[in-house]
Order: structure tokens, then C-alpha cells, then sequence
């Protein structure tokens, strides 16, 4: 993982974010792409009976609050001493990190709990997850890191999803000291956890295949009690395997470990 893109902005996760992307970029000796979107909304003049509206004014004011916002950011990457560069981009926050990801190994954003706006942050992350051509690593706010050797568990339904998300993180499995494919019986697919155990041992790494019933509680709840059990550094699965809307109107595996993620999430779509 060599060029990690970083969502910045100056929200409850930034920190947590900014931590991520050295533990990564430390990791795999990478390169960090800070990017910094301003929403078109931001140059919003009001209504038209408000009358002249000083618009030179507004984007001083927006490229001032910019400037801080970076003067800020540099200080803390200059401090960590690790490689970077700084983007400002205009425009639909998903739509560039999008863009940006197509030369990037993993986009950087956050998972929840959100103390505010929380269903737009997490539609923002769900939908780069899903538009990204790379791993998207949503952090929980309160993580102070990753912990790239540390136990990796993936969730395996034999869906598409879940084997890109499993071929894009190979580099992060390779570094874990352990890695583990949850499978819950939910129904029966046609790339069963054992044969992608035998993808990845012919890639270097031997996994555990860890089986578990459905009990009535649904995936997620196995999935958060297997990640409490193994004590999982991190967690790679598919995003959104059913159809965003309705996971979006009912609910769904990935809305609800996003929604409150008890370690950082690596997903791909």
C-alpha cells in the first residue's frame, strides 16, 4: 500500500484518521495524498432578496479557512516525518475522493459513532466504498490507530464483494500475525471460506476458517462478537452486498458496522 489517500477535514475523525494513514503508511513505507474538498455548497449566496452579496468576500473567507485547516495538517505530517503531498479539490466530497482513488491503494475516511450528521457520514463513506477502485479503511473516531500485524478477520459470504475486498487487502494480510475467514451459514454459496483459505495460503498466507450459525441474531452481531472474541486488529469485508437501497431504507450488514465500528473496517465494493 504505497499511495494511501486521506480524506481531510477538520471533523471528530481527523485524528483518528491522520493516525491510520501513518500507521499504514509506516508499515508498507508509503506515501500519503491529503485531500482537502470543499463542497460547491460552501459558495452558496443565499437568496435572491438578500441583494448584492459580496462574493469576493465569501471566497476569501473559504480559502482563508482553507489555509488554516492546512497550516494545521502539515504541522502534525511534518511531525511524523512521513511522505506527503497536500490536493484541494472543489466539488461533491465523493465524487473526488472517487477520482483521487483511482491512483490510490486505500481511501482513508471514517466509520462511526458520529456524534453529529451521522447518516450523511456515513452515506459519504458507504458511497466512496462503492465507487472507490480501491480499499476504502473506515476509522472509528475514537481509534488511535491500526494495528497492521495484529489479528485480521475477514467476512466471507462467497459474494463478489468479499473477494475483492480479500484480494485488494493481501498486502495488509500478509502483515497480520494471524488471519481468520468468518463464514456465518446464512445460505450456501459456491466459493465456500475453504476454497478462499487455498486462495490465500497460494498467496502466502494461511488462514483459520472460523464457522458459526446465524443464531437468530443476524451477521452483524456474530461478526462484533467474533471480532471481541479474537481480539481482530481490523476487519475486511465486502460492502454492501445486497443493493444499496435497501440496505439504505432496511439496514444492512455494512450501514451497521459502519454506523458504530468496533475496529477499523477495509472495504471494497
Amino acid at each position: 500500500m504505497k499511495t494511501i489517500l486521506v480524506h481531510i477535514e477538520p471533523d471528530e475523525g481527523q485524528g483518528a484518521r491522520l493516525q491510520a494513514a501513518f500507521d499504514l503508511a509506516r508499515a508498507f513505507g508509503g506515501h500519503l495524498a491529503c485531500m482537502q474538498v470543499t463542497p460547491y455548497a460552501a459558495y452558496a449566496l443565499g437568496e435572491p432578496a438578500m441583494g448584492a452579496f459580496p462574493v469576493t468576500a465569501l471566497v476569501e473567507a473559504i480559502n482563508a479557512q482553507r489555509r488554516t485547516e492546512r497550516v494545521a495538517v502539515e504541522a502534525r505530517l511534518q511531525a511524523e516525518g512521513v511522505s506527503w503531498n497536500w490536493l484541494s479539490r472543489d466539488g461533491d466530497v465523493v465524487e473526488r475522493l472517487s477520482e483521487a482513488a483511482r491512483l490510490a491503494d486505500v481511501v482513508v475516511m471514517s466509520s462511526g459513532p458520529f456524534a453529529s450528521n451521522a447518516g450523511a457520514q456515513v452515506a459519504t463513506t458507504g458511497d466512496v466504498a462503492i465507487r472507490a477502485p480501491s480499499l476504502v479503511c473506515a476509522v472509528p473516531a475514537a481509534s488511535r490507530g491500526i494495528a497492521v500485524t495484529g489479528t485480521a478477520l475477514i467476512a466471507w459470504d462467497g459474494s463478489q464483494e468479499a473477494a475483492i475486498a480479500t484480494r485488494l487487502a493481501l498486502p495488509l494480510l500478509r502483515q497480520a500475525e494471524s488471519v481468520e475467514l468468518l463464514t456465518v451459514a446464512e445460505k450456501p454459496s459456491d466459493f465456500p471460506a475453504r476454497d478462499a483459505a487455498i486462495w490465500l495460503s497460494r498467496h502466502g498466507v494461511s488462514a483459520t476458517i472460523i464457522e458459526r450459525g446465524d443464531s437468530g441474531e443476524g451477521v452483524e452481531a456474530v461478526i462484533r462478537a467474533v471480532i471481541s472474541e479474537r481480539r481482530a486488529a481490523f476487519l475486511v469485508q465486502g460492502a454492501y452486498g445486497h443493493s444499496r437501497l435497501r440496505e439504505t431504507l432496511f439496514g444492512g450488514v455494512t450501514r451497521g458496522l459502519l454506523a458504530n465500528a468496533p475496529v477499523p473496517l477495509f472495504l471494497a465494493h
